[in-house]
Order: structure tokens, then C-alpha cells, then sequence
């Protein structure tokens, strides 16, 4: 196993576990070719020998088949590749500290898994925040995806970022637990994610063989004291090697029991996170994992020890890892789309579709449709239409999905967005009054011509087209104003 050469230098426990069997010559065949009394002693050896030697030459070739299969069973292809993301910065439960970048460091390695990591898109779940209860966590897991959709040839991929509350905690069972969106630091038994609880969910319910479980959760440190440790207690850490049980599991912990995690001076991520995913991505695609932790280690304790006096944070890996080392971003034999049976009955995660359309929805109505509470005020901006990261690369394949589609106003109207967002509103003005013609009822469209209007100084027309809009929509809010 690969993990071995790493073990000296990060001073973790690597955990394998082998079996070996040992075959002993058939005394009753030796006993059966015993020479008579009258052969000499060197005549009685010789055929005694040829049969010890042969049993075992058969012994040794049967050992080293064993092995050779055994070899094997570990090390067999990769069929298909799942993941779940999760990141909390804000809580319920105003009591909890808020973090700065854990959102963050949870959609940058989303970004990773389904951009670098040839991961499918749709066989990445992503939960933030709000999304990020106790309930949906542990449904993620151990009913309706992950417990569902994996076979054992199928590598998992958990990442964690959060706070953590350590065994010393609880008083009982010593458990450790994950702080969830809806967590109640006061109950942890009951409102907290238990991650004891998760190993055994992952064994009991999650097919898989191969399961890596990365924590950027797990701290020590009194946020009270520094503003940018992650921990909501002054007591021990998780320990990784108790959580690193079952054959092919593998545990990643952003630091020793003993030390704190902590977010960057430099940058918008946790220290070890950012440092993770650089050395992921150091060597390409081809990065063996246990390369990508050494790297990460060494990089993460040397910006702590330099930006906060005094402190430490080692990376801790623990593994029951047998066969091959694992190289993340390997390409699987056999991925195949997530069953749509399975799919319908996902409620929407967080990843940046959902988001979009859930902010719009939220933009435009402002309150739930089954409440009856229309808002009062809506503010459009340019992020308001399209907010997307690549805003160029949106536009080409925007105008290739219109010269696909030329019958289809939508697609006319999608363009638009994204000249929004390049602030090209003389183009996106064009664009949207061919759509308003081939189809008129729509309010959005309105709503994006009205922007368009107001950039371009025509306050006049802008103020025609929220009205339109108002008609067109009644649900509309009364006070629309723009915001940039």
C-alpha cells in the first residue's frame, strides 16, 4: 500500500489490515514414501527432501496466487464516482459563531470534483447553510442518495466544513459531532450530526468499498479568543483514527486533537482546504492522494506557524486503505446518470443552478407561494439576471443554444441575460425586443428591457416596461426600483 510512504513523515497511524495462511506439507504423503531399513541414511534423506522441497514449492506458488489475487480484489477499477459537499458558515442558533469561508470552501471543492475531478455533475450533491440541516445531511447519506445509488466497486467522497464539537463534550458516550445548520450546541444528542454515527451509516447502508471522508470541521479553539480559529470549544480535538474504521475508509482531518483549524489571513478559504486543493491539482489529474496530503500538510502548518504566532495545524490522515493509493480525480469504467427514479425524489441541493433560481424566486416574490405574503419592494441589479462565473464563456454557448433553437424566445432571452451581466445593454435591448415580440406575456421579459432602458439613461421607457411588467405579473411587488 502507498499510503506506507507517507506514514513517517506526517506521524499518523496508516491502518492496514491483511490476512496471510500458511499450508503445511501432508505428513501422511511423507510418512507414505518413508525408504526401508536396509537403504543407507543418505538414501533415506533423498526422497524425504524431494518431497519436503516440492510441498513446498506448491506451498510458496499457492501463497503467492493467494496473494496475487488477493492484490487484486483490492486494487480492481473504479465503476463510477460520488460525492457529497457540505458547507456551513451561518447557523440557526445565533449562539453559534458564524464562519467566514466554509460556503466557500465547500463550492470551490465542488468546483474541483465535477471541473477536475471527473466527477458527474449530477452524482455531486452540494449542501449549504440553510440546506445543511441534520435531517437532510443524514437523509443524503443513509436514505435517498448516497445509500442508494452506490455499489461497491463505487468510490464516495464526503467533505465536511463547519464547526465541530469534540468527545470531551459529551460526557456519555464521548462522541464527537458535526455542528448542522439547525443545531442546538446545548443538545448535541439530538440536534447535532454524530459522526461515530456517520462511519456506521457509511458501513451499514452506503455500498461502497472505497470512502474518503475530508473534515475541515474538526477545531479546538475558542472562537471568543480568535476570530478565525474554527471551534466553538476550548477542549481536545476529533480524533481521526477512531472515525477510520472499515476496510477502504480513509479519514482526512485538518488537524492534530490537540490543535485548532484555522481560516486564512490571505485568501477566502480555510487554511488547509485551500492547501488540499493546490497540491490536489499540482501534478494534474494524475495526483496520487497521498502525494496531495504530504503537500498539503507541509503547506498548511507553514502558513499557520506564520500568520498566527505560536500555533500549529497538522493534517491528520488515518486509514483502513488497502490496494492501489487512491488518485481522486481517476476516470471511472462504467459512470452512468443518476436513475431518474432516484432523481425526482432529491429535494434541491445547493449547487449554483438551484441557487440562481431560488434567489429569483425569492427577487420576484419574495415569500414562499403558499403563504400569501407578497413583498413590498423589489431591487433589480445586473446579478439579479445572470451572475454566472464565466460570463463569456455563458455568452458563446448562449448564442450557439439561440442558433440551435431560433424558433425559441427563451433561448433569445437567456442570451440577453448574460449581455446583462457583460453590461453590453444595447445588444441585450435588441435581443429582448424580438423575444417581447414573439412572445408578449411574459413579465421577465419586461423586467430585463426595463433594466436595459435604465442603464442606457431612458428613464422613461425603463419605468413603461416595470409597469407592463406589474400587468403582466400581479404578483409582482409595487415598489420596484433598480439598484445599480
Amino acid at each position: 500500500m502507498r499510503f506506507k510512504k507517507i506514514q513517517a513523515m506526517l506521524g499518523v497511524s496508516l491502518v492496514t489490515m491483511f490476512s496471510f495462511y500458511s499450508l503445511n506439507a501432508p505428513s501422511l504423503a511423507a510418512e507414505a514414501a518413508k525408504p526401508t531399513d536396509n537403504h543407507t541414511e543418505t538414501e533415506k534423506s533423498q526422497p524425504t527432501e524431494q518431497i519436503d522441497s516440492a510441498a513446498k514449492s506448491e506451498t510458496a506458488e499457492g501463497d503467492a496466487e493467494a496473494t496475487a489475487a488477493a492484490d487484486e480484489e483490492k486494487s480492481r477499477p473504479v465503476r463510477d464516482k460520488w460525492a457529497l459537499v457540505i458547507g456551513i458558515s451561518n447557523f440557526k442558533e445565533k449562539s453559534i459563531p458564524k464562519l467566514k469561508y466554509s460556503t466557500k470552501d465547500a463550492n470551490d471543492f465542488y468546483k474541483y470534483l465535477i471541473n477536475e475531478a471527473n466527477f458527474r455533475k449530477d452524482h455531486v450533491r452540494i449542501l449549504l447553510d440553510e440546506d445543511a440541516t441534520q435531517r437532510r445531511i443524514l437523509e443524503e447519506i443513509g436514505d435517498n442518495f448516497l445509500a442508494r445509488v452506490t455499489e461497491p466497486d463505487d468510490l464516495v467522497v464526503i467533505f465536511i466544513s463547519s464547526h465541530g464539537s469534540p468527545s470531551q463534550l459529551d460526557a456519555l458516550k464521548k462522541a464527537n459531532y458535526l455542528i448542522a445548520y439547525d443545531s442546538d450546541p446545548k443538545a448535541l444528542f439530538s440536534s447535532g450530526i454524530e459522526m461515530q454515527k456517520v462511519n456506521a451509516i457509511l458501513k451499514d447502508r452506503v455500498r461502497s468499498e472505497r470512502v474518503l471522508l475530508v473534515l475541515d470541521a474538526c477545531h479546538s479553539g475558542n472562537v471568543n479568543v480568535n476570530k478565525n480559529a474554527k471551534g466553538i470549544y476550548r477542549v481536545g480535538n476529533f480524533d481521526a483514527q477512531a472515525l477510520a474504521q472499515g476496510s477502504g475508509q480513509m479519514v482526512i482531518c485538518s488537524s492534530a486533537p490537540d490543535e485548532q483549524s484555522w481560516e486564512s489571513k490571505r485568501y477566502e478559504n480555510g487554511v488547509f482546504t485551500r492547501k488540499l486543493l493546490e497540491n490536489l491539482r499540482k501534478h494534474g489529474p494524475a495526483t496520487p492522494l497521498s502525494e496531495a496530503v504530504k503537500g498539503s500538510v507541509f503547506d498548511t502548518n507553514q502558513e499557520v506557524k506564520q500568520d498566527y504566532p505560536g500555533m500549529r495545524q497538522n493534517p491528520q490522515v488515518h486509514s483502513a486503505w488497502e490496494g492501489e493509493d487512491l488518485i481522486l480525480a481517476v476516470r471511472p469504467i462504467d459512470p452512468k446518470p443518476i436513475p431518474a427514479t432516484i432523481f425526482k425524489e432529491l429535494e434541491p441541493d445547493s449547487s449554483p443552478e438551484n441557487l440562481r433560481k431560488r434567489r429569483h424566486d425569492q427577487f420576484v416574490y419574495g415569500y414562499k407561494p403558499d403563504t400569501g405574503d407578497a413583498p413590498q419592494n423589489l431591487v433589480l441589479t445586473r446579478q439579479y439576471f445572470s451572475d454566472v462565473e464565466d460570463p463569456h464563456s455563458a455568452y458563446t454557448a448562449a448564442c450557439e443554444a439561440q442558433a440551435a433553437h431560433f424558433n425559441e424566445p427563451d433561448f433569445y432571452y437567456r442570451k440577453a441575460l448574460v449581455q446583462i451581466q457583460l453590461k453590453k445593454y444595447s445588444g441585450a435591448m435588441q435581443t429582448l425586443k424580438g423575444v417581447i415580440v414573439d412572445n408578449p406575456n411574459k413579465y421577465e421579459y419586461y423586467l430585463a428591457r426595463g433594466y436595459c432602458f435604465h442603464k442606457m439613461g431612458q428613464a422613461g421607457l425603463a419605468a413603461s416596461d416595470i409597469r407592463t411588467a406589474q400587468f403582466k405579473n400581479p404578483l409582482l411587488p409595487k415598489n420596484i426600483t433598480f439598484g445599480d
